[in-house]
C-alpha cells in the first residue's frame, strides 16, 4: 500500500460525475479520486453514488485501480507510438478520507495550457483545412484501437494535446477499462473489445462529420 497521499494544494483541474482530478503542488502530476458525499451534485445520481460508496476502499470494484492495472497491461503490449497516448505514468494513491485514487502525469499543451477535446478544438477554429487534419488524426486513431483491442470507451475523452505552434498529437487522460456491461468481464474477450470501440467510434466520427460539414 502507498504512503498516504497529502490533500494540501491541490487545485482542481477537472472533474465528472465520479471522479475529480486535481494538479498538485508538483505541476506535471494530476491526481483523481472519487468525489466525497459533500461534493454529489444533481448529476450524481443514486446508482453513481452507490458505485462510489462500493468502489472508494475496495480495489475491486474501484476505476482508478483498474486504469492504473490497464496501464501496466498497456505498456506491454502496444507499440509505443499508440502506447504514448497514454500519461506517460500512472500510481495509485490513498488516503483515510478519499480512498483509493491515482497520480499521474499531468496532460498539457506544450505553453502549459490545458488539453481540449477534439470536438472542442475544432468548434474553436474556422480553418477547415485544420479540421480535416483533427478528423483524419481521429479516425486514424480509433483504427489502431480497434485493431490492438484496447479498452477506450468514451471518444468525448479523447484530447489535441498541441506540441508546438501547428503540431499535435491525440492524448487520452481518462479512461475506464472494465466498461459497465450486464455481463462481467466482456472486456477481457477481443473480439468483443473491438466491436465496441469500432461502433462507438463510429458513432463520434459520424457526430464529427454532421456537426461540422466538409471533415471526412
Amino acid at each position: 500500500m502507498p504512503a498516504p497521499f497529502n490533500l494540501n494544494h491541490l487545485v482542481l483541474i477537472g472533474e465528472g460525475c465520479r471522479r475529480k482530478c486535481y494538479r498538485t503542488a508538483d505541476s506535471n502530476l494530476c491526481v483523481k479520486f472519487y468525489r466525497r458525499p459533500a461534493e454529489y451534485t444533481k448529476k450524481t445520481t443514486w446508482n453513481v453514488r452507490f458505485h462510489i460508496f462500493l468502489a472508494r476502499y475496495i480495489p475491486y470494484f474501484n476505476v482508478n485501480c483498474h486504469e492504473w492495472r490497464y496501464h501496466q497491461v498497456l505498456r506491454r503490449r502496444l507499440p509505443d507510438d499508440l502506447f504514448a497516448a497514454f500519461p506517460e505514468a500512472i500510481e495509485p494513491v490513498y488516503t483515510r478520507e478519499c480512498g483509493w485514487g491515482i497520480i499521474e502525469s499531468l496532460v498539457q499543451n506544450a505553453d502549459r495550457t490545458p488539453v481540449r477535446s477534439i470536438s472542442t478544438e475544432m468548434g474553436r477554429t474556422q480553418d477547415q483545412r485544420l479540421r480535416q487534419r483533427l478528423y483524419k488524426e481521429a479516425e486514424s486513431f480509433f483504427e489502431q484501437l480497434v485493431e490492438h483491442a484496447v479498452c477506450f470507451y468514451d471518444p468525448p475523452n479523447l484530447m489535441v494535446q498541441w506540441t508546438a505552434t501547428d503540431t499535435f498529437r491525440l492524448r487520452i487522460v481518462d479512461f475506464e477499462p472494465r466498461c459497465r456491461a450486464f455481463v462481467p468481464g466482456l472486456s477481457k474477450i477481443t473480439p468483443y473489445v473491438r466491436s465496441k470501440v469500432r461502433r462507438r467510434g463510429s458513432r463520434y466520427l459520424k457526430r464529427l462529420r454532421e456537426t461540422y460539414a466538409g471533415v471526412g
